[in-house]
C-alpha cells in the first residue's frame, strides 16, 4: 500500500511538471509547428553546411539541397568580388554573414533530425519552468498552487510561451538574464548542481548571439557597482561576478573562434551586416553626411547619397531595386560595407552628434515600449516566393499551419500582452512604494532584481532600436520577466511566503 502510494505520489509529481513544461509551449503545439522567423533557415543551414564541408559531402539532409551546388567547383563564382547574390549568406562568392551562433544553428539543426525542432521547443520551456521554480524556491514562494499559478499566468498573458516555440536565439536571452538574476542573489542557497546549471545556461545564452553578451555585460557592470556601494562581503561579490566575467570571456571567444573557421575554410573573414550604416542613414544624419561629403569621403555608402529615404529592412534586405542596397551590392561592395560600418558611423556621429545622439535615444525608447510578439502569421500563404529558402516537407507545414493559414488572432494577443506589462509595471511601482520599504532580504533580492532587470531592458532597446530597427520581437523577448517580477512582489506584499521563509 506505501509503495503504491510512493509510486503515485511520484508521477503525480512528474505529470505536474510536464502539465507546466505543456503549458509553457502551448503556442507552438496550436500552431502545429514551430515558429519560423526569416533567419531561422540562415542557423539551420549553416550547421547543415558545416556538417557537409566537414564529412567531406557524406551527411546531407533536406536542407543540403539548397546550397549544395553553390559549393560544387562548377558552382563557384568566376569573379567572386563581382558577383552578386541573392542572399545575405553567398556560397557561391564565399561571403558569409557573420553574427548567425553556429552553436546555436547545431542545437537547432539537431533537434530537426532528431524531432523537426519539437525537441528544442520542449527543452525551452523546461528550462524556463525550471528556472521559473528555482526564483519561486529562493523567494520562499515554492508551493506548488503557487508555482502552477505562476507558470499559468505567465503562459497566458506573456510573450514567453511563443519565444519558447520560435526557432530563433531569442529566449535565450530572458533565459540568460533571468540565470544571472538567480545568481546575484544565491547567498549560498543554490545547489551545486543548480549553481552548474545557471551557470551552463548563461554560456548557452551569450554563445547563442553577440546581444547576449553585451547585455549580460552591462548587468554583471552594474551589480559590481551596486555590490562596491553596499559593501556587500567579499563572497558575495565573487560568487556571481567571478564566473560571468570567465562566460563573457567565453562568449568572446566563441565569436573569434567562428571568425578563425570561417577565414579557413572560405578563405574570407564573416561579414558584419552594416546595420549602423543603414540605421543611420534612416534617422537622416547619415544620408546627410552621404550628400554633403561624397564622393571625397570614399565610403561604399555613396552609392545611396541620392536616396530621398532609407527603411533599413529595405536597404539591407529588399529586392525592390528601388528600396533595396545590400542586396544588389557585389562581394566586394558588401565587405567594404562591413569594413567601413564602424567608421561611418563615428563620422556622422562626429558631424551630427546632437541629432544623431537624439535618434538613438528615440529609437531605443520606441524600442523599449514595443513589448508584444508580433511573429505568429507569416506574411505569405501559397505561391514559389513564400518561404522558398525551406525544405518541401517544412514549407507545406508551414503553409499548412495556423500562423502559414495567417489565422492567430495576433491584435488581440498583442493587446492582452501589452496590458499585462502595463499591469505588471504599475504593481511594481506601487509594491516599491509600498511594500519594498519594510525591507528584509527578500524585498532587497526584488529590489536588486528590478535593478538588473531595467539595466538589461534598456540595453536591448539601445542595441535593438538604437543600433538596429525597432521590433516588438526584440523587447518581447526578455520583458516577460517583469511579469515574473510583479507576480513576486504581489506575493510577497500579500504575505505568501512559506513559513520557513525569513526576511532576515
Amino acid at each position: 500500500m506505501g509503495f503504491d502510494a510512493g509510486i503515485g505520489a511520484v508521477l503525480q509529481r512528474w505529470l505536474f511538471h510536464l502539465g507546466c513544461v505543456l503549458a509553457l509551449a502551448w503556442p507552438a503545439f496550436i500552431n502545429g509547428q514551430p515558429f519560423y522567423f526569416p533567419d531561422s533557415t540562415a542557423y539551420v543551414r549553416a550547421a547543415d553546411s558545416a556538417a557537409y564541408i566537414f564529412s567531406g559531402e557524406r551527411i546531407r539532409t533536406e536542407w543540403t539541397e539548397h546550397y549544395r551546388r553553390s559549393l560544387d567547383p562548377e558552382g563557384k563564382a568566376r569573379d567572386a568580388d563581382r558577383h552578386v547574390g541573392a542572399r545575405g549568406n553567398d556560397l557561391a562568392s564565399e561571403s558569409i554573414m557573420a553574427g548567425r551562433s553556429p552553436y546555436f544553428g547545431a542545437l537547432l539543426w539537431l533537434s530537426y533530425l532528431l524531432s523537426r525542432f519539437w525537441l528544442f521547443v520542449v527543452a525551452q520551456a523546461a528550462i524556463a519552468y525550471w528556472l521559473v521554480r528555482v526564483a519561486l524556491r529562493l523567494f520562499g514562494l515554492a508551493r506548488p498552487a503557487t508555482v502552477a499559478g505562476t507558470v499559468l499566468l505567465l503562459s497566458a498573458v506573456t510573450a514567453l510561451p511563443y519565444f519558447t516555440g520560435l526557432l530563433m536565439p531569442d529566449l535565450l536571452a530572458g533565459i540568460g538574464i533571468l540565470a544571472f538574476l538567480l545568481l546575484a542573489i544565491d547567498r549560498g542557497r543554490l545547489a551545486r548542481g543548480e549553481r552548474i546549471g545557471l551557470l551552463a545556461l548563461l554560456l548557452l545564452s551569450v554563445v547563442a548571439h553577440l546581444t547576449h553578451i553585451l547585455i549580460v555585460a552591462a548587468m554583471a557592470a552594474v551589480l559590481a557597482i551596486r555590490a562596491w556601494a553596499g559593501h556587500w562581503p567579499r563572497a558575495r561579490i565573487v560568487a556571481p561576478i567571478a564566473p560571468t566575467l570567465l562566460i563573457l570571456a567565453a562568449g568572446i571567444a566563441s565569436v573569434l573562434l567562428t571568425s578563425t573557421v570561417v577565414e579557413q575554410v572560405f578563405g574570407r573573414k564573416p561579414l558584419l551586416v552594416p546595420l549602423l550604416t543603414a540605421r543611420f542613414m534612416a534617422d537622416g544624419p547619415g544620408l546627410d553626411y552621404l550628400r554633403r561629403h561624397c564622393p571625397e569621403a570614399g565610403f561604399a555608402a555613396c552609392a545611396w547619397a541620392d536616396r530621398d529615404e532609407v527603411v533599413v529592412a529595405d536597404l539591407l534586405w529588399s529586392h525592390d531595386p528601388a528600396k533595396g542596397g545590400y542586396m544588389f551590392a557585389d562581394a566586394a561592395t558588401r565587405r567594404a560595407l562591413s569594413a567601413e560600418d564602424k567608421a561611418f558611423a563615428l563620422a556622422v556621429l562626429a558631424d551630427h552628434p546632437l541629432a544623431q545622439g537624439a535618434d538613438i535615444l528615440c529609437n531605443g525608447w520606441r524600442q523599449a515600449i514595443a513589448v508584444e510578439a508580433d511573429l505568429l502569421n507569416y506574411a505569405c500563404v501559397a505561391g514559389p516566393h513564400c518561404w522558398p529558402a525551406l525544405p518541401p516537407r517544412e514549407r507545406a507545414a508551414l503553409q499548412a499551419s495556423l500562423g502559414g493559414r495567417g489565422l492567430w488572432p495576433q491584435p488581440a494577443i498583442a493587446r492582452l500582452q501589452q496590458g499585462a506589462i502595463v499591469a505588471a509595471i504599475l504593481l511594481l511601482l506601487a509594491w516599491l512604494a509600498v511594500d519594498a520599504r519594510r525591507g528584509g532580504e527578500r524585498r532587497d533580492d526584488l529590489r536588486l532584481w528590478l535593478l538588473l532587470i531595467v539595466v538589461a531592458l534598456a540595453a536591448n532597446a539601445l542595441l535593438g532600436g538604437g543600433i538596429s530597427e525597432p521590433q516588438a520581437r526584440y523587447q518581447a523577448r526578455i520583458v516577460w520577466l517583469l511579469p515574473l517580477a510583479a507576480i513576486i512582489a504581489g506575493l510577497l506584499w500579500r504575505g505568501a511566503g512559506e513559513a520557513r521563509a525569513t526576511d532576515g
